[in-house]
């Protein structure tokens, strides 16, 4: 058992594991270990750690470079357009909007055109 993992037994609730933060360190050994055998609940319970968190930990050190994981939560790059590609996206919004504005324009006469063909009919 890692040495900052303690359980908190003046608890009337019986052994209630207290919200410990373990550091890179550790983290690493413990998914290293875990990839090393294939099983990471097997090295989860060894060191008696719930598994969904080891597994969290592995997800998080599989995304980013070990060397530059600093242990805090893992921030997703923004993508952030070039003038082309601001360009580009402005052309293709222009284009979606016509779009958008001839299919409107046909749903409202096929409506029109109902209306006249069924005159009893209830559309929205």
């Amino acid at each position: 058992m890692h040495p900052l993992f303690q359980y908190n037994k003046n608890k009337a609730e019986g052994n209630v594991m207290t919200n410990k933060q373990y550091d890179l360190k550790f983290k690493k050994m413990v998914v290293a270990k875990g990839k090393e055998i294939g099983n990471m609940t097997a090295v989860a319970r060894q060191h008696e750690l719930d598994p969904k968190m080891v597994l969290r930990w592995a997800r998080e050190l599989n995304r980013k470079d070990l060397d530059q994981l600093d242990g805090t939560s893992i921030k997703q790059a923004k993508f952030v357009p070039t003038a082309e590609d601001y360009a580009q996206l402005e052309k293709e919004n222009e284009k979606l909007k016509k779009l958008f504005a001839e299919q409107a324009l046909e749903r409202d006469i096929l409506k029109d055109l109902l209306k006249k063909t069924n005159p009893n009919l209830r559309i929205k």
